[in-house]
């Protein structure tokens, strides 16, 4: 199996992932993955896409899915953000909002460590 088909694997496990944690969320975004796949998140879609270039920084994200995690993610420089300040707000006070239990969180972690790099 090729490099190609790797990421590609990759990029549909980290999605179906991201959908899994953020479906109950209310005030939804984008994420662009390393392939350029786009999946919406939450019912209510803001124009905010939160671009994750490498599975490596997917995997950052997602030890710990917290709203902290994505601001040091993006100081750090290892994700992007488009759109506006006042878009994003509300959309990171959702993700604040969202409570993981101890076992959802260890489901999560284990399913982002088996993706491959």
């Amino acid at each position: 199996m090729g490099s190609d088909t790797h990421q590609d694997l990759n990029a549909a496990a980290a999605a179906q992932i991201l959908r899994d944690i953020y479906a109950p969320i209310q005030i939804g975004f984008r994420v662009r993955l390393w392939d350029d796949a786009e999946i919406s998140l939450g019912r209510d879609v803001r124009p905010v896409t939160v671009v994750i270039p490498t599975v490596q920084a997917f995997k950052r994200l997602l030890m710990n899915p917290t709203a902290a995690e994505f601001g040091e993610a993006y100081c750090d420089g290892d994700i992007d953000l488009i759109g506006d300040l006042f878009d994003v707000m509300p959309v990171a006070d959702e993700m604040e909002s969202l409570e993981l239990s101890y076992w959802d969180k260890m489901k999560i972690s284990l399913r982002v460590k088996r993706l491959p790099e």
